[in-house]
Order: C-alpha cells, then structure tokens, then sequence
C-alpha cells in the first residue's frame, strides 16, 4: 500500500485491538489489486436503542489507479461490542475484496 491507511471512529471507543485488526485486514487487500494509492476506514455507531441492541456501521473506501474508487457500507445491530464487532468488519472487508478481485480482473 502506498499510502498509510487512514482509520477513524465516530462514537466508537478507540481500542487498539480494533485498530491492528483493520490495518492487518487492509495490508491483505494488496493481494487482490496491486497498487492500492489509498484506504480508509471508518467505523462509527449510527444510534443508541439499549433495548435491541446498537447499530454500528463499517466503511471501507479504496482507490486504484487509474480512477477507480471503491466503497463498501455495512450495518448490523450489535448487543457485545467486543465479541460482533470483528464478525461486523469481516464482513466489510470481504465485500470490498470481491470489488477489488471484479475490478483487478477488468483491468488486465
């Protein structure tokens, strides 16, 4: 990747392990489509309903040269922060990995 990945939270506590597991999961994207120029990442709560849980949204946003920029959105209700937010990412990240495999693939 040649630029650093940019990882913000909007009414998420900053953990570290949220962190390394993002930037570990954006390092394999280069497997899919060389030359990834940027990446980021935001990772925010959308409301607060205690009753049914929170929803919590992943954003993954990629560009390639050319001009190709990706975007994928992802939105689950979670109850246990710490044990559904990775499945939550997982789930980002494999959308915007097929992106980038359908793109890679039109590129050559």
């Amino acid at each position: 990747m040649q630029v650093y990945p940019q990882i913000t939270f909007h009414r998420i506590k900053r953990s570290s392990w949220v962190q390394d597991y993002v930037a570990e999961r954006l390092l394999k994207l280069e497997r899919y489509a060389e030359g990834i120029t940027s990446s980021h990442v935001t990772l925010a709560r959308e409301q607060s309903k205690h009753h049914k849980g929170n929803r919590y949204s992943v954003m993954v946003e990629v560009r390639i040269p050319p001009h190709h920029d990706l975007a994928v959105k992802k939105q689950k209700e979670i109850r246990h922060i710490q044990s559904e937010l990775a499945a939550l990412i997982n789930l980002a990240f494999g959308a915007i990995e097929r992106q980038l495999k359908r793109t890679a693939a039109l590129r050559h």
